[in-house]
């Protein structure tokens, strides 16, 4: 498969992110080979573009863990690149609740 060829399945549902094809099976932080898997690139062009990827929005890492939050990570893509939901701000409960019904 070329570089512009996507992969089957592409682009991967939001609510099955589960497949076998998905290196964090569902956890909800992700390690560098996960986003890259998301954003559809290999993990080192992620690392290498992720100042950039920063600098437009991309979410950073979780405070004191090493990895990304996969709701947002998610949220970002399905933006185009904002950091809010496209039907507005949520409150945090709300948000909460929602994401331990996808994860049950």
């Amino acid at each position: 498969m070329n570089q512009h060829q996507k992969r089957p399945g592409w682009p991967p549902s939001v609510i099955d992110m589960g497949g076998a094809a998905d290196p964090a099976r569902g956890r909800p932080v992700l390690k560098a080979a996960g986003v890259a898997w998301l954003l559809n690139m290999r993990e080192d062009n992620f690392r290498n573009r992720r100042p950039a990827l920063e600098a437009a929005g991309f979410p950073k890492k979780l405070p004191g863990i090493n990895g990304w939050s996969r709701a947002c990570v998610l949220r970002w893509i399905e933006t185009n690149g904002e950091s809010i939901r496209p039907d507005g701000p949520v409150a945090l409960e709300v948000a909460a609740a929602q994401l331990e019904e996808e994860y049950e």
